[in-house]
């Protein structure tokens, strides 16, 4: 499916250089898999902040919190985020928490247009149940856990320039919004 076919406009997306999409959102939202459909629909880069964190680090993400603690994570992700500004058309998917710090939140701004992927809190209590490899669900109440997390982390989500429905919906269904939403967005600064 080409891009043209997304948007009843056309879409200067493939013209337009030196663009990065920022997915957000809260664990379980869909934002790696749905980063991996988008990146190669728009024939962009991949990098999954979390992902690379490993990489650079030789371990997982639950280790990197078992042993150096939540902080220890959250200034790996501030380090990674400077060395992503110099990276151009990619989509990045990053960490649930990476907006906590603001040192991030201003980094996010400076590297890309941000798209925060909404999804119910119920709907996001099912999806992480059974998820056994997220450090911060480990504790003995989940359910609990998530409730004071997205109350903490929504409204520095809904600081994204984009707001797509996340729920109930395919990643390819979800990048293609995302699509429509920058080729639009694209359209209607060019004309």
């Amino acid at each position: 499916m080409g891009l043209g076919k997304l948007s009843r406009k056309p879409c200067f997306l493939t013209i337009k250089q030196k663009m990065n999409i920022i997915l957000i959102g809260f664990m379980g939202s869909g934002k790696s898999s749905t980063g991996r459909k988008l990146a190669k629909l728009l024939e962009y880069s991949f990098v999954d902040t979390d992902s690379a964190i490993e990489e650079d680090q030789g371990c997982s993400v639950a280790e990197i919190f078992k042993y150096g603690g939540e902080e220890c994570f959250r200034k790996m992700e501030t380090r990674l985020l400077q060395k992503l500004k110099n990276v151009e058309n990619s989509v990045i998917a990053t960490g649930g928490g990476i907006v906590l710090r603001e040192q991030n939140q201003r980094l996010l701004q400076e590297i890309g247009k941000r798209v925060y992927l909404n999804v119910p809190q119920e709907e996001l209590q099912q999806r992480l149940k059974n998820d056994r490899n997220r450090p911060l669900l480990k504790k003995k109440d989940p359910e609990t856990v998530v409730q004071k997390m997205m109350k903490e982390r929504v409204l520095l989500y809904e600081q994204a320039e984009y707001i797509v429905d996340a729920g109930q919906r395919s990643p390819q269904k979800i990048a293609s919004e995302i699509i429509n939403k920058l080729c639009n967005e694209d359209y209607d600064n060019n004309f």
